[in-house]
């Protein structure tokens, strides 16, 4: 058990930071995040033994955390559901914000952009909003993206085509006065 715990925590080790930064660039907060990375390693440990290796071990611990961070995110969706109080929707948080801030164009600075893409990206859903944070939070390849979320290429670049096109319009709306 020793050496399958050290070898487990060699892998904790080399993969903690992509695991986090994956779960991060979809759900753009940091203690989900570090919530999600944190169980994901502890499903991963107890399944360990079963891996099969059909696929890389990074692969492996991505496809974790893509799930865990769908079935996050679905519980989410249904507390909002079950206690949201009217008037306190997401669209009212979005104008308020963009209310409030800058035009694209005003905000130049990397930090600056990196927080107005996950304001856009939040306004993105299910598999939309995983592709884009994939694809421009986390810098994978569509092929990639493609074997991480079992879907295929062409609906990779569907999913993507389609928030790219939405994430265009609430940028067109966010920078008109």
């Amino acid at each position: 058990m020793d050496d399958e715990t050290s070898t487990f925590g060699e892998l904790v080790e080399r993969h903690q930071k992509r695991v986090f930064q994956v779960a991060l660039s979809i759900l753009g907060d940091k203690e989900e995040a570090l919530d999600i990375t944190q169980d994901v390693f502890i499903k991963a440990y107890k399944a360990y033994k079963d891996f099969r290796h059909d696929a890389s071990t990074e692969t492996w611990l991505i496809r974790i955390t893509i799930n865990r961070v769908r079935d996050h995110l679905r519980g989410e969706k249904l507390k909002r559901l079950l206690f949201s109080r009217p008037g306190k929707t997401f669209d009212n948080q979005i104008e308020t914000i963009a209310d409030r801030a800058p035009s694209p164009l005003d905000k130049v600075s990397g930090n600056q952009l990196r927080a107005a893409l996950r304001t856009f990206q939040r306004g993105l859903r299910g598999r939309q909003r995983e592709v884009f944070a994939l694809r421009f939070g986390s810098g994978y390849t569509i092929r990639e993206i493609a074997e991480l979320t079992g879907m295929s290429k062409s609906s990779v670049k569907t999913h993507l085509y389609r928030a790219l096109a939405r994430v265009q319009k609430q940028v067109s709306e966010w920078s008109t006065p």
